[in-house]
């Protein structure tokens, strides 16, 4: 869903394509088929930043309905290594990605959250 509303935001906003990008484990081919084991990669997210020439006056936004990916991970790791800053979107409250980004969301959902808001 990060890399549609990414491609979304040229036409929506009037902004240039390269202000907001969208990268995916596996890279775009595994936007329509799963790249086997991409997600695993504890370096390759920080090399697809790089290839967008990354710096400290970018945001990154890691998401990971998990919060556990690695590829997502390590990168926001590498990120604030070298000052970029960084935010999640996470399913999972104080997951392992939630607790690497500088400013992350916690979006928790099942029966368990219904349940806490109907109480």
């Amino acid at each position: 869903m990060g890399i549609v509303d990414a491609s979304e935001c040229p036409p929506t906003f009037g902004v240039s394509h390269d202000l907001v990008i969208g990268l995916i484990a596996g890279g775009d081919i595994a936007i329509r088929k799963a790249v086997e084991f991409a997600e695993d990669s504890t370096t390759q997210g920080w090399k697809d930043l790089l290839a967008h020439s990354i710096s400290d006056k970018d945001v990154v936004v890691g998401i990971a309905a998990s919060g556990t990916t690695p590829y997502v991970i390590h990168a926001l790791k590498t990120c604030h290594a070298n000052n970029i800053t960084t935010g999640s979107i996470s399913c999972n409250a104080h997951s392992p990605l939630s607790l690497t980004a500088a400013f992350p969301i916690d979006v928790v959902v099942g029966r368990n959250s219904l349940q806490e808001v109907l109480e």
